[in-house]
Protein backbone atom coordinates (compact mmCIF):
# COMPACT_ATOMS: atom_id res chain seq x y z
CA UNK A 1 0.00 0.00 0.00
CA UNK A 2 1.55 3.72 -1.12
CA UNK A 3 2.35 6.20 1.38
CA UNK A 4 -0.06 8.24 2.29
CA UNK A 5 1.44 12.02 1.08
CA UNK A 6 1.84 14.79 3.63
CA UNK A 7 1.91 18.03 1.95
CA UNK A 8 3.62 21.57 3.48
CA UNK A 9 2.86 25.07 2.17
CA UNK A 10 5.84 26.18 0.31
CA UNK A 11 7.52 29.49 1.75
CA UNK A 12 6.92 31.17 -1.53
CA UNK A 13 3.41 30.13 -2.99
CA UNK A 14 1.91 31.00 -6.42
CA UNK A 15 -0.39 33.06 -7.66
CA UNK A 16 -2.99 31.88 -10.07
CA UNK A 17 -3.56 34.10 -12.49
CA UNK A 18 -6.91 34.97 -13.39
CA UNK A 19 -8.38 33.62 -16.83
CA UNK A 20 -9.44 35.95 -19.16
CA UNK A 21 -13.12 35.53 -20.36
CA UNK A 22 -12.77 37.18 -23.33
CA UNK A 23 -10.29 34.54 -25.09
CA UNK A 24 -11.77 31.65 -26.03
CA UNK A 25 -10.25 27.76 -26.52
CA UNK A 26 -12.42 25.31 -28.69
CA UNK A 27 -13.49 22.29 -26.77
CA UNK A 28 -12.97 20.45 -29.59
CA UNK A 29 -16.61 19.17 -29.59
CA UNK A 30 -18.83 19.86 -32.74
CA UNK A 31 -21.86 21.81 -31.24
CA UNK A 32 -20.52 22.60 -27.72
CA UNK A 33 -18.81 26.14 -28.36
CA UNK A 34 -21.86 28.11 -29.09
CA UNK A 35 -23.44 27.06 -26.13
CA UNK A 36 -20.20 28.41 -24.28
CA UNK A 37 -19.77 31.77 -25.84
CA UNK A 38 -17.02 30.10 -28.13
CA UNK A 39 -15.60 27.68 -25.85
CA UNK A 40 -13.96 27.62 -22.80
CA UNK A 41 -11.89 30.60 -21.04
CA UNK A 42 -8.32 30.61 -21.81
CA UNK A 43 -6.19 29.53 -18.88
CA UNK A 44 -9.10 27.98 -16.74
CA UNK A 45 -9.30 24.74 -14.88
CA UNK A 46 -12.61 22.70 -15.97
CA UNK A 47 -13.53 19.61 -13.95
CA UNK A 48 -15.08 17.01 -15.89
CA UNK A 49 -17.41 14.85 -13.60
CA UNK A 50 -19.25 11.61 -13.93
CA UNK A 51 -19.24 7.87 -13.62
CA UNK A 52 -16.84 5.80 -15.06
CA UNK A 53 -18.13 4.97 -18.80
CA UNK A 54 -20.04 8.34 -19.21
CA UNK A 55 -17.11 10.20 -21.83
CA UNK A 56 -15.08 12.40 -19.73
CA UNK A 57 -12.05 10.46 -21.67
CA UNK A 58 -12.84 10.42 -24.85
CA UNK A 59 -14.35 14.43 -24.37
CA UNK A 60 -11.07 15.30 -22.67
CA UNK A 61 -8.62 13.55 -25.27
CA UNK A 62 -10.82 15.24 -28.74
CA UNK A 63 -10.02 18.62 -26.53
CA UNK A 64 -6.23 17.75 -27.29
CA UNK A 65 -6.77 16.03 -30.68
CA UNK A 66 -8.42 19.11 -32.06
CA UNK A 67 -6.62 21.32 -30.65
CA UNK A 68 -3.37 20.16 -32.05
CA UNK A 69 -4.66 18.93 -35.54
CA UNK A 70 -7.04 22.27 -36.10
CA UNK A 71 -4.98 24.84 -34.61
CA UNK A 72 -1.46 23.38 -34.08
CA UNK A 73 -2.07 23.88 -30.74
CA UNK A 74 0.22 21.03 -28.54
CA UNK A 75 -1.91 19.28 -26.04
CA UNK A 76 -0.51 16.62 -23.43
CA UNK A 77 -2.44 14.22 -21.46
CA UNK A 78 -1.52 12.77 -17.81
CA UNK A 79 -2.86 9.73 -16.91
CA UNK A 80 -2.78 8.02 -13.90
CA UNK A 81 -4.93 5.53 -14.48
CA UNK A 82 -5.06 3.83 -18.21
CA UNK A 83 -1.68 2.60 -20.10
CA UNK A 84 -0.12 4.28 -23.23
CA UNK A 85 -0.69 1.32 -25.67
CA UNK A 86 -4.59 0.71 -24.43
CA UNK A 87 -5.21 4.37 -24.56
CA UNK A 88 -4.16 5.29 -28.00
CA UNK A 89 -5.96 1.95 -29.24
CA UNK A 90 -8.91 3.32 -27.55
CA UNK A 91 -8.94 6.99 -28.60
CA UNK A 92 -7.70 5.45 -32.46
CA UNK A 93 -11.09 3.51 -32.73
CA UNK A 94 -13.08 6.89 -31.62
CA UNK A 95 -11.32 8.97 -34.84
CA UNK A 96 -9.42 10.53 -32.73
CA UNK A 97 -5.66 8.87 -34.08
CA UNK A 98 -2.78 10.95 -32.02
CA UNK A 99 0.29 9.45 -33.26
CA UNK A 100 0.85 11.31 -36.14
CA UNK A 101 0.45 14.40 -33.63
CA UNK A 102 3.36 12.60 -31.71
CA UNK A 103 5.15 12.59 -33.63
CA UNK A 104 4.67 15.93 -34.86
CA UNK A 105 5.19 16.81 -30.75
CA UNK A 106 1.80 18.24 -30.86
CA UNK A 107 0.73 15.73 -28.95
CA UNK A 108 2.42 14.03 -25.51
CA UNK A 109 1.04 11.52 -23.02
CA UNK A 110 2.61 10.86 -19.57
CA UNK A 111 1.78 7.75 -17.92
CA UNK A 112 2.23 8.28 -13.95
CA UNK A 113 2.62 5.71 -11.67
CA UNK A 114 0.32 5.54 -8.65
CA UNK A 115 1.63 8.68 -6.20
CA UNK A 116 3.66 8.31 -3.22
CA UNK A 117 5.40 10.45 -0.84
CA UNK A 118 8.56 9.58 -2.29
CA UNK A 119 7.34 10.03 -6.30
CA UNK A 120 5.50 13.31 -6.16
CA UNK A 121 8.40 15.75 -6.74
CA UNK A 122 9.37 13.70 -9.78
CA UNK A 123 6.28 13.46 -10.68
CA UNK A 124 5.52 17.29 -10.75
CA UNK A 125 8.76 18.22 -12.40
CA UNK A 126 8.12 15.77 -14.92
CA UNK A 127 5.05 17.15 -15.90
CA UNK A 128 6.21 21.21 -15.65
CA UNK A 129 9.38 20.10 -17.57
CA UNK A 130 7.28 18.79 -20.30
CA UNK A 131 4.72 21.43 -20.47
CA UNK A 132 7.86 24.21 -20.84
CA UNK A 133 9.47 21.85 -23.40
CA UNK A 134 6.56 21.42 -25.74
CA UNK A 135 5.29 24.88 -25.54
CA UNK A 136 1.95 22.67 -23.48
CA UNK A 137 -1.35 24.98 -23.93
CA UNK A 138 -3.74 22.39 -23.65
CA UNK A 139 -3.29 19.97 -20.52
CA UNK A 140 -5.34 17.15 -19.41
CA UNK A 141 -5.21 15.51 -16.19
CA UNK A 142 -6.84 12.17 -15.50
CA UNK A 143 -7.70 11.79 -12.73
CA UNK A 144 -8.15 14.17 -9.04
CA UNK A 145 -9.75 10.95 -7.68
CA UNK A 146 -6.65 8.90 -8.36
CA UNK A 147 -3.99 11.93 -7.26
CA UNK A 148 -6.30 12.75 -3.93
CA UNK A 149 -6.22 8.63 -2.75
CA UNK A 150 -2.59 9.46 -1.86
CA UNK A 151 -3.32 12.43 0.70
CA UNK A 152 -3.78 11.70 4.46
CA UNK A 153 -6.11 14.78 4.91
CA UNK A 154 -8.62 17.04 3.37
CA UNK A 155 -5.87 19.72 4.00
CA UNK A 156 -3.21 17.94 2.61
CA UNK A 157 -5.33 17.82 -0.70
CA UNK A 158 -6.18 21.63 -0.20
CA UNK A 159 -3.06 22.64 0.06
CA UNK A 160 -1.39 20.14 -3.21
CA UNK A 161 -4.24 21.58 -5.16
CA UNK A 162 -3.31 25.36 -4.70
CA UNK A 163 0.52 24.34 -5.47
CA UNK A 164 -1.01 22.24 -8.31
CA UNK A 165 -3.07 25.53 -9.92
CA UNK A 166 -0.08 27.62 -9.21
CA UNK A 167 2.74 26.15 -10.49
CA UNK A 168 1.24 23.78 -13.05
CA UNK A 169 -1.74 25.50 -14.72
CA UNK A 170 -1.59 29.50 -13.26
CA UNK A 171 2.28 29.04 -14.45
CA UNK A 172 1.91 27.89 -17.06
CA UNK A 173 -1.45 29.59 -18.39
CA UNK A 174 -2.42 25.89 -19.53
CA UNK A 175 -6.06 25.07 -20.24
CA UNK A 176 -6.78 22.55 -18.30
CA UNK A 177 -9.44 19.75 -17.81
CA UNK A 178 -8.97 17.61 -14.48
CA UNK A 179 -11.46 14.75 -14.70
CA UNK A 180 -12.50 13.43 -11.54
CA UNK A 181 -14.72 10.35 -10.83
CA UNK A 182 -18.48 11.59 -9.10
CA UNK A 183 -21.24 9.63 -7.63
CA UNK A 184 -24.43 8.57 -9.16
CA UNK A 185 -26.57 10.91 -9.52
CA UNK A 186 -30.20 12.37 -11.11
CA UNK A 187 -29.68 14.14 -14.38
CA UNK A 188 -30.59 18.13 -12.96
CA UNK A 189 -30.06 17.36 -9.22
CA UNK A 190 -27.63 19.90 -7.58
CA UNK A 191 -25.08 17.66 -5.79
CA UNK A 192 -25.41 18.51 -1.85
CA UNK A 193 -21.67 17.71 -1.31
CA UNK A 194 -19.78 18.85 -4.19
CA UNK A 195 -16.07 18.22 -4.06
CA UNK A 196 -13.20 20.44 -3.66
CA UNK A 197 -12.17 20.31 -6.93
CA UNK A 198 -15.79 21.53 -8.06
CA UNK A 199 -15.25 24.67 -5.69
CA UNK A 200 -12.07 25.14 -7.34
CA UNK A 201 -12.78 25.13 -10.99
CA UNK A 202 -13.60 28.11 -13.30
CA UNK A 203 -16.12 25.47 -14.79
CA UNK A 204 -17.46 22.31 -14.07
CA UNK A 205 -19.22 19.67 -16.81
CA UNK A 206 -21.24 16.57 -15.40
CA UNK A 207 -21.29 13.83 -17.68
CA UNK A 208 -24.68 11.63 -17.72
CA UNK A 209 -25.58 7.99 -18.92
CA UNK A 210 -29.39 7.73 -18.39
CA UNK A 211 -31.42 4.72 -19.15
CA UNK A 212 -34.82 5.69 -20.98
CA UNK A 213 -36.68 2.43 -22.14
CA UNK A 214 -35.31 -1.58 -21.57
CA UNK A 215 -31.56 -1.21 -22.48
CA UNK A 216 -31.36 1.93 -24.41
CA UNK A 217 -29.31 4.51 -22.95
CA UNK A 218 -28.92 8.33 -23.13
CA UNK A 219 -26.26 10.36 -22.64
CA UNK A 220 -25.96 14.06 -21.90
CA UNK A 221 -23.24 16.41 -20.46
CA UNK A 222 -24.35 19.50 -18.22
CA UNK A 223 -22.39 22.35 -17.55
CA UNK A 224 -23.27 23.98 -14.36
CA UNK A 225 -21.01 26.06 -13.76
CA UNK A 226 -18.41 28.28 -16.25
CA UNK A 227 -17.09 31.37 -14.78
CA UNK A 228 -17.41 34.63 -16.94
CA UNK A 229 -19.70 33.10 -19.32
CA UNK A 230 -23.61 33.39 -20.26
CA UNK A 231 -23.25 29.05 -20.95
CA UNK A 232 -26.13 26.55 -21.66
CA UNK A 233 -28.13 25.55 -18.28
CA UNK A 234 -29.42 22.48 -18.21
CA UNK A 235 -29.27 18.77 -19.94
CA UNK A 236 -27.48 18.37 -23.84
CA UNK A 237 -27.59 15.39 -25.29
CA UNK A 238 -24.69 13.82 -26.94
CA UNK A 239 -23.91 11.07 -29.17
CA UNK A 240 -20.49 9.07 -28.81
CA UNK A 241 -19.63 7.57 -32.44
CA UNK A 242 -16.83 6.71 -34.77
CA UNK A 243 -15.86 10.50 -34.80
CA UNK A 244 -15.78 10.92 -30.79
CA UNK A 245 -18.55 13.14 -29.49
CA UNK A 246 -20.72 15.23 -30.73
CA UNK A 247 -23.96 17.42 -29.44
CA UNK A 248 -27.32 15.86 -30.96
CA UNK A 249 -29.06 18.44 -32.84
CA UNK A 250 -32.34 19.64 -32.47
CA UNK A 251 -32.02 19.34 -28.68
CA UNK A 252 -34.33 21.66 -26.63
CA UNK A 253 -32.14 24.71 -25.34
CA UNK A 254 -32.40 25.15 -21.69
CA UNK A 255 -32.26 28.36 -20.54
CA UNK A 256 -28.83 30.93 -20.63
Amino acid sequence: MAEKVLVRPTSDPMVRSTPDPDVRVSTGIPGLDELLEGGFPTGSLITLAGRPGTGKTIFASQFLYQGARERGEPGMYVSMLEGRKAYFRNMNRLGLDLLPLEKKDLFRFLEMPTLSAEGLPAIWEEIVRNIDEAGIVRLVIDSFTAMSQAFGTQNDIRVFTHMLLGKIIGGAGCTTLMITESAPGLLGDVNPNPGMQEFIADGVVHFHLVPVAGDARVRYVEITKMRGTNHQMGPIPIDIGSRGITVRMPHIPGRK
